[in-house]
């Protein structure tokens, strides 16, 4: 008889409990509800006092001393949510997500993944686990989530956006173009889902076509300056300088600011050969950004185009100090030195550009032309056949790519025999193209041809990832 006694007084005792610990938490949620997070709290831990083993009510404190900033306590609570129930999915998404805002990304993500593991059908969890993924880089993981948890919730425009943006990461431009069209589709007031549309455009050889989206931003927005800048990089990219000079200048009337705009000012200048507009254009984007790298190897070629070599040396160290595997800029430090005559330093830098990009010919050449000058005549005529043998796989790739330009446009307008046609003539003129095996799977995907078109993604994500 005694232990059923003991048994019966317990469960009074739960019994009693029960109903205040009921009525607190619905005053917490209303007091939450409203936005009084303090108010809220103070509710909770009462009833965390009555209930300790409650994961739940941990969790509810935790997140509301998070929401009061008071970050560390709110981890602390977290972790006891998880130790009194670690199927407790929550606990580990708001764990994450704390972890997260602390700047603690090793943390983070493996509790975010935890909650997923542990409620894979939640919206939110898939979508801050693609989030985090994508902020540490880690972009074919992202895009596995996010496409997961559009999956879950199709209409959200914004999870597509983000979607797209890993995609592109990732390499998969013709999926992230997909990607956000529906994001635009859905949101057609996302300005920064309709940019980011428009610029994929642009890169794909479609500059007509992300012209169209960048005015539909101004339309919406007369005064957004990415839209406008980026109008001025695609018309660069269709040779119309007049024109893309007009769009940066108007950029630079609405924010006079604008380092990219002073940069990509200077650049179009630059490409009509008009270097004394282009100097002070680019020294406006250093001085405005003193980290824009691309703005001091402009400045330097601009200056080398100028004869002045001493000054190219100087901008060009300049870009390799903010960016030391820029291997253009040691490219074009080494052609400076060399016009400068210190042969030993440029020699230095043709073979740093050589290890970091042994696909340009120029360094090649140019460093053979130093070495036959220094009478190392073997070493030379080894160079000089290096330079020949490269020369050769650039001229292929860029066979190759009017060809993919060329299978672009036809897939843009539905041709799918017609594109597939010029990205296996791409593929035979660069076996080793990872982009024309990448848009000749989307066309077989397209097709229906499903085998063929993952062997040729494969093939693509090998060669992508394949040594340079």
């Amino acid at each position: 008889m005694r232990p059923s006694g003991i048994i019966l007084a317990l469960a009074l005792a739960t019994g009693a409990a029960g109903q205040p610990v009921a009525a607190l938490k619905a005053q917490g949620l209303a007091l939450k509800a409203k936005g009084d997070a303090a108010g809220a709290l103070a509710v909770f831990e009462r009833a965390a006092d009555l209930d300790p083993q409650s994961a739940e009510l941990q969790d509810e404190v935790g997140f509301l001393l998070a929401v009061l900033n008071r970050r560390q306590e709110a981890i602390s609570k977290f972790h006891r949510a998880i130790e009194l129930d670690p199927t407790f999915a929550p606990a580990h998404y708001h764990l994450g997500v704390a972890y997260w805002l602390a700047g603690d990304y090793n943390a983070s993500i493996p509790s975010l993944q935890e909650a997923v593991r542990l409620s894979p059908n939640q919206f939110d969890y898939g979508y801050r686990l693609g989030i985090a993924f994508f902020e540490v880089g880690h972009y074919p993981e992202a895009a596995g989530e996010l496409a997961h948890a559009v999956s879950l919730k199709p209409q959200d425009g914004e999870a597509w956006n983000r979607l797209g943006l890993a995609r592109q990461r990732s390499g998969d431009q013709a999926w992230a173009l997909e990607a956000y069209k529906r994001a635009v589709e859905l949101q057609p007031k996302n300005l920064d889902a309709r940019n980011n549309l428009g610029y994929l455009l642009v890169e794909r050889g479609l500059a007509e076509s992300g012209i169209a989206q960048f005015r539909k931003i101004l339309e919406l927005d007369p005064r957004n300056l990415k839209a406008r800048l980026n109008i001025g990089y695609a018309l660069m990219q269709k040779a119309e300088l007049d024109q893309a000079i007009g769009q940066f200048r108007e950029v630079l009337r609405l924010d006079p600011t604008a380092a990219p705009a002073y940069y990509n000012l200077g650049l179009a200048l630059k490409q009509k050969d008009d270097l004394e507009g282009a100097k002070p254009a680019l020294r406006k984007a250093i001085e405005l950004d003193p980290n824009l790298a691309e703005a001091h190897y402009t400045l330097g070629i601009t200056h080398w185009q100028a004869g002045e070599f001493e000054e190219t040396v100087k901008e060009m160290r300049a870009a390799l100090r903010l960016r030391p595997d820029y291997a253009e800029a040691h490219y074009m430090l080494g052609t400076a030195l060399k016009q400068s005559g210190d042969l030993d330093a440029a020699c230095a830098a043709l073979k740093e550009a050589i290890r970091l990009d042994p696909g340009n010919p120029g360094p090649h050449n140019t460093l053979a032309q130093i070495l036959r000058m220094q009478g190392h005549l073997e070493s030379s005529k080894a160079a000089f056949a290096e330079g020949a043998r490269v020369k050769k796989l650039k001229e292929a790739e860029q066979s190759a790519m009017f060809n993919v330009n060329t299978g672009l446009a036809k897939l843009e307008s539905g041709q799918l025999q017609q594109a597939e046609r010029q990205f296996r003539l791409a593929i035979e003129a660069a076996p080793h193209s990872a982009k024309a095996h990448r848009y000749l799977s989307e066309v077989l995907e397209r097709a229906g041809r499903k085998s063929e078109a993952e062997e040729e993604l494969q093939l693509a994500r090998k060669l992508e990832s394949a040594p340079r």
